[in-house]
């Protein structure tokens, strides 16, 4: 099958404006100020709306308080690309209340991870390539040279697709793509590369996940499966709390290797996921990457 068609948003110019926002998790006003400093180191302008601060459980505002905030980004030509802050859980709830034709009619680059991976999921529905990539949140975990390649994915646009890879890379986090399964919004994977990752999950609940995308014949529609950072992973032991040992007796490589097809490749200790160093990753197109993971696709 042909793997979607996605462009590229405008590449960010130097003063160009980046939209903070809190799609999922709430933030705090110190949180806020240093992702504002942080832009404006890149040399680029901090954009952030009334009611950034909002709060509702662990939301950043209800459901149409998050998505209103979003649409409003959308339309505002005034921004060249929005910034999730943090992850959590909440991006999936918005997802049936945000506009699709104001994004589409002036794309912004989307940017973030782990819950972001929803966001980025609607974005490639829309057309659109987007940026899995660290929330403001985690931006100072990472080295220079990292951030320096954060802010040149955006600035580069199309500008590297000479080093393209054969197909481009859609997916992210496993727990928000096996939510999506069965809805309008799970990512467009025919054809494309299968991004995983994923945190603090017992090894079954992995299995459970994997065998979901199995069932649901994803893995036999992809050109491939990126295994990024699956880290502080647990098994049904003492060791990880339990009453006692119990262990599930498979590893992450045991449970690919049972779900994904022997002929559909797996590239392992992709650098992505909830680790210090993120890299950054254009999702939705066929584009060079900086990164040595991307050589030979």
């Amino acid at each position: 099958m042909s793997p979607v068609t996605c462009q590229f948003p405008k590449a960010l110019q130097p003063g160009d404006g980046v939209l903070l926002a809190a799609p999922a998790r709430f933030v705090t006003a110190e949180q806020i100020a240093a992702a504002k400093q942080w832009i404006v180191q890149a040399g680029y302008t901090p954009i952030a709306y009334p009611g950034l601060l909002e709060r509702d459980g662990q939301f950043g505002g209800d459901d149409a308080h998050r998505a209103a905030y979003l649409n409003r980004g959308f339309k505002d030509e005034g921004v060249r690309a929005i910034w999730a802050m943090r992850g959590g859980y909440g991006c999936g709830r918005i997802l049936p209340l945000l506009d699709m034709d104001g994004f589409q009619h002036d794309p912004k680059w989307l940017v973030g991870f782990s819950d972001t991976t929803a966001l980025h999921a609607w974005a490639q529905h829309a057309g659109v390539a987007s940026l899995h990539a660290p929330v403001a949140n985690t931006f100072n975990q990472a080295s220079q040279s990292l951030q320096l390649r954060f802010w040149a994915a955006m600035a580069a646009g199309n500008n590297n697709a000479e080093r393209a890879p054969a197909a481009p890379v859609v997916g992210g986090n496993l727990s928000v793509l096996y939510s999506l399964l069965g809805t309008p919004y799970f990512p467009p994977v025919d054809g494309a590369w299968l991004l995983l990752e994923d945190l603090d999950e017992y090894l079954y609940h992995i299995d459970r996940m994997l065998l979901a995308l199995r069932l649901a014949g994803v893995f036999q529609r992809v050109r491939g499966v990126l295994v990024g950072a699956f880290t502080d992973l647990h098994d049904n032991t003492v060791a990880s709390g339990q009453a006692v040992d119990n262990p599930f007796g498979r590893n992450l490589e045991a449970m690919l290797s049972e779900h994904v097809p022997n002929d559909t490749p797996v590239v392992f200790d992709v650098p992505v996921g909830h680790i210090r160093e993120n890299e950054p990753v254009v999702l939705g197109v066929a584009t060079g990457q900086s990164v040595a993971w991307t050589h030979g696709f």
